[in-house]
C-alpha cells in the first residue's frame, strides 16, 4: 500500500505538533505543579544553604539574589531562544508551499517546492498522534500529517498502525 498526499499544514496545527513534547505526554497537571512548587522552595533554600555553608550569615541576601538573577536569565535566554526557532519554523511553514509525502514500506518521500527528501524507515524514531495529525518522528524533525489529507475512509488510527508496522518491520 502507498500513501500519496499533498497538503498545506495549518498553522495553529503546525504549532502544536513542533511544541509537543517529546514522547508524546503533556506536561501538565498536579504531579508538575507541585514538582515545580518545590523547585521554587527548594532552589532558594540550597542556596541559603550554599551561602551559610561558605559564606558568613551576611551574604546570605547577596547569594540569594544572584542566584534568583542566575536562574531568571537562565530561564529568559531560553524562552528567548524557544521563540525565536518557533517563529523560524513558522516562517518556512508559511512559505514553504504545498507539501507533499509518498509513504509506503519502503521508504518516505517527502517534498517541498525546492527540496526532496527520501527518508528510510530505520531513521524513524517513532509516530506519534496528537489532536489533528500524525507526526512522524526524526532525529532531526518531524513529519506533520494532518488527518484531513488522508485519504478518504482513512482513519488516523489505521494510517498510524500502518506506519508503526512499516517502521517496526524495518528494525
Amino acid at each position: 500500500m502507498t500513501y500519496s498526499l499533498s497538503f498545506d499544514i495549518d498553522p495553529a496545527l503546525y504549532a502544536r505538533a513542533v511544541t509537543t513534547p517529546i514522547d508524546g505526554t503533556p506536561r501538565t497537571g498536579p504531579r508538575v505543579a507541585l514538582r515545580n512548587m518545590a523547585a521554587a522552595v527548594l532552589f532558594p533554600a540550597s542556596l541559603v544553604c550554599l551561602a551559610l555553608a561558605f559564606f558568613n550569615r551576611d551574604a546570605i541576601l547577596p547569594v540569594l539574589v544572584g542566584g534568583l538573577w542566575g536562574a531568571a536569565l537562565v530561564l529568559g535566554a531560553w524562552w528567548w531562544r524557544h521563540r525565536t526557532l518557533l517563529r523560524h519554523h513558522s516562517q518556512y511553514n508559511d512559505t514553504g508551499g504545498r507539501q507533499t509525502l509518498e509513504i509506503n514500506a519502503d521508504a518516505i518521500t517527502a517534498g517541498r517546492p525546492h527540496i526532496t527528501s527520501q527518508i528510510g524507515w530505520p531513521f524513524v524514531r517513532a509516530i506519534r498522534q496528537i489532536d489533528g495529525a500524525t507526526l512522524i518522528e526524526l532525529p532531526t524533525a518531524r513529519l506533520i500529517v494532518p488527518d484531513a489529507a488522508l485519504p478518504s475512509g482513512t482513519a488516523a488510527e489505521a494510517f498510524a498502525a500502518d506506519l508503526t508496522r512499516w517502521m517496526e518491520a524495518a528494525t
